[in-house]
């Protein structure tokens, strides 16, 4: 592991000002591999943090001198100090607060939290994976904001009209915006409305805001998902309403207007290959493609929208 980071990982170079008040680098006692790094203790070489309840993430002082957060399953860093490249630097939890590594020189500073005048403070791994500087009555003054858990992964779903189709509660009260982000909320939702965003008027960049509020991503017409998001098309019928189409797993285009039944034919009764060529009836001008992050199984789309 460290071979490959300290060829990718390139350093930062801080100057010596930048510690304000914190102390000089010390003798330190010995570092015993628990969770925690407190005042006076170093992570030297090879030597390492990890949770006291899993075996799922480690911090890891690396002979090249960077200092790295791996999730193991996989050996994916996490987070790492950008330091490599200096063999025998060495990380100290200082008596002021401050976590800093220090180059092999021992003055050269490498990377530090900017702690500095919270005396008794600690580094802890915790078991969801997050590293955290705490002062000593346990508050959280820097983050490394980093989890274990993996990316979570999408899918497309298949054109299953069933599920929205049933003639009532799922039907009447999921609308296209709904049907597009595959999210079943049964409150007729609206885009942006999740994000404080509402009282827009219908114009395409208004809708489209709206719609960014709720963290759909901009697209375009040929563009893919490394994440396997779920491609949807916005459109509008300028001044009077906004409508939405969602690319199943087939690649087909289907929708679902209003409180009516979701379907895969467009005004004309034609299958949907295209929706910008599509007859769409009112809805005379196309907006844009977005990505959702949607799921295969129906109504469980992951899109924050209400």
């Amino acid at each position: 592991m460290a071979s490959t980071l300290s060829q990718s990982f390139k350093p930062l170079h801080f100057a010596a000002a930048l510690l304000a008040c914190s102390v000089a680098l010390q003798a330190s006692a010995a570092h015993s591999y628990t969770d925690k790094l407190v005042a006076g203790e170093t992570l030297q070489a090879n030597e390492f943090l990890k949770p006291t309840d899993n075996n799922l993430v480690n911090l890891i002082m690396q002979g090249d001198g960077n200092l790295v957060l791996y999730r193991m399953s996989d050996s994916v860093p996490l987070w790492h100090t950008n330091s490599w490249g200096h063999p025998g630097a060495v990380t100290v939890m200082q008596g002021d607060g401050n976590l800093v590594v220090y180059g092999p020189n021992g003055t050269d500073v490498l990377f530090h939290t900017n702690t500095w005048n919270n005396p008794g403070s600690y580094l802890q791994l915790l078991s969801s994976g997050n590293l955290v500087v705490k002062s000593a009555s346990n508050t959280v003054l820097w983050a490394s904001n980093t989890s274990v858990q993996p990316p979570p992964i999408y899918s497309t779903p298949s054109y299953q009209p069933t599920f929205w189709n049933d003639g009532a509660t799922i039907q009447r009260n999921n609308n296209c915006y709904n049907y597009a982000n595959n999210k079943r909320t049964d409150t007729f939702a609206q885009p942006g409305r999740a994000h404080g965003v509402s009282g827009y008027a219908m114009t395409g960049p208004a809708v489209y805001n709206a719609a960014v509020a709720d963290g759909l991503v901009p697209t375009t017409a040929t563009g893919t998902s490394p994440e396997g998001k779920t491609k949807i098309a916005l459109v509008v019928a300028p001044g009077v309403d906004y409508h939405w189409y969602r690319q199943d797993a087939d690649g087909r285009w289907t929708h679902k207007p209003g409180q009516t039944r979701a379907t895969n034919v467009d005004n004309s009764g034609v299958t949907i290959s295209n929706p910008e060529t599509a007859n769409r009836g009112m809805y005379t001008l196309f907006v844009g493609y977005f990505f959702t992050p949607s799921d295969a199984v129906q109504g469980q789309g992951k899109a924050d929208i209400r």
